[in-house]
């Protein structure tokens, strides 16, 4: 599952409630809460070091209680960057050496973790 921003929210709740099927979440700028004690999923996050909707302390807090639950997470900090960074429509924010990284990191995440998890089953 790759979800942004608010999307985020959604995925990280998700997560917790159904872990038998999300097993894979990419997070890009956003935070949340969620039963990450049920969760089964893997985590990984991109976040801009200075973003005002997702402040720093959110981050090192879902960090921190992920993997306080068990959870593997990696979290990304983008240095000179904002929110929306990853998104091309948002020429305001946009930053393709960011958001070529933050994909490239993606893809290798969600192959490694959907090849783990089909191998499971």
């Amino acid at each position: 599952m790759v979800a942004f921003s608010f999307g985020a929210y959604y995925a990280l709740r998700l997560s917790g409630r159904d872990p038998e099927r999300i097993r894979a979440v990419t997070l890009f700028y956003g935070c949340g809460d969620g039963d990450f004690d049920k969760a089964r999923a893997t985590y990984l996050g991109h976040f801009a070091a200075n973003d005002p909707y997702e402040p720093a302390e959110n981050v090192a807090w879902l960090e921190n209680e992920l993997r306080e639950n068990g959870r593997a997470a990696t979290f990304y900090r983008y240095e000179g960057v904002g929110h929306w960074f990853f998104e091309p429509d948002r020429v305001d924010a946009y930053n393709k050496t960011a958001a070529n990284l933050a994909w490239k990191r993606t893809v290798t995440f969600l192959r490694e973790n959907l090849q783990t998890m089909t191998n499971d089953e």
